[in-house]
C-alpha cells in the first residue's frame, strides 16, 4: 500500500496527513546532511506513520479550519470509532494500526522514540535515528515547519492555557535543545536552514511512498 492508501484507509486528518509529511520532510533534510549513521528509510516510514492514531486526543474545536469540509459531526464519529476499536491512549492506538500494518520492529522502535517526555531518553541515547524522529516532530507546529524555540513556546502557550505548567516541560525543553545541538554538530547545516520552504518539496513524493 502508498502511503496515501493507508491514511484514506485509516480516515486520517487532511492536517494529521500534513503533519507526519512535513515531520518527514524534517527527518529527511536532516538525514542528507547529517555525518552520522542512520536508517533513512526507516526513519521516513516511521515519521509517515507516527502519528496515526492522535485523533484521538485532539480537541476538535480547538482549529475548526481544520474540519471542513466534511465537518465536525464527520470527524467526532471517526474519533469515536477509533476509541471504541484502538482505546484512550493514541500512542497504542498509533502502535496497534502500524502493527497491523505489518511494519518491522525497528520501525516500532523509532516510533516509540517519539514525544517531548522521551527527550531526555532520546539525548542518552547513542542511536542517531531515534534523536533525528524526535527532533523532526519538535519541528512542526500545527500550521507549518517552525524553529525549536517556537515549537516549545507554542506547545507551552497550549498546555499552560488548560493550567497544566510544570517545571518538567522546562526539562524536558531543555534536552530537546541539546538534542539538536548533537544533531548540528554533525551538520553542514544550521538549524535555521531547516525550513517550509526547505521541507514542502521533499514532501510531494511521500503520498506515493510504498510501505
Amino acid at each position: 500500500m502508498t502511503i496515501a492508501e493507508i491514511y484514506q484507509a485509516y480516515q486520517i486528518m487532511p492536517n494529521l496527513q500534513q503533519h507526519m509529511f512535513r515531520v518527514t520532510g524534517v527527518a529527511e533534510q536532516v538525514c542528507q546532511h547529517l555525518q552520522a549513521h542512520v536508517e533513512r528509510e526507516n526513519i521516513l516510514r516511521a515519521c509517515l506513520l507516527h502519528d496515526m492514531g492522535n485523533i484521538i486526543k485532539f480537541d476538535l474545536q480547538y482549529f475548526p479550519e481544520f474540519l471542513e469540509p466534511e465537518g465536525l459531526e464527520y470527524w467526532q464519529q471517526v474519533k469515536d470509532e477509533f476509541i471504541q476499536k484502538y482505546g484512550k491512549n493514541p500512542h497504542h492506538a498509533t502502535i496497534a494500526i502500524v502493527t497491523e500494518l505489518g511494519v518491522s520492529d525497528r520501525i516500532k522502535e523509532l516510533i516509540d522514540a517519539v514525544g517531548f517526555n522521551l527527550a531526555k531518553k532520546n539525548f542518552e541515547s547513542d542511536d542517531f535515528s531515534r534523536k533525528v524522529c524526535a527532533y523532526a516532530d519538535m519541528r512542526v507546529a500545527p500550521h507549518g515547519v517552525v524553529s525549536l524555540s517556537e515549537r516549545l513556546e507554542d506547545g507551552r502557550k497550549r498546555y499552560e492555557a488548560k493550567g497544566d505548567h510544570n517545571t518538567f516541560s522546562y526539562v524536558m525543553g531543555a534536552f530537546l535543545k541539546k538534542i539538536e545541538k548533537q544533531l548540528f554538530e554533525k551538520m553542514d547545516i544550521g538549524p535555521e536552514d531547516v525550513t517550509e520552504k526547505s521541507v514542502t518539496p521533499l514532501t510531494e513524493k511521500y503520498p506515493a511512498l510504498e510501505l
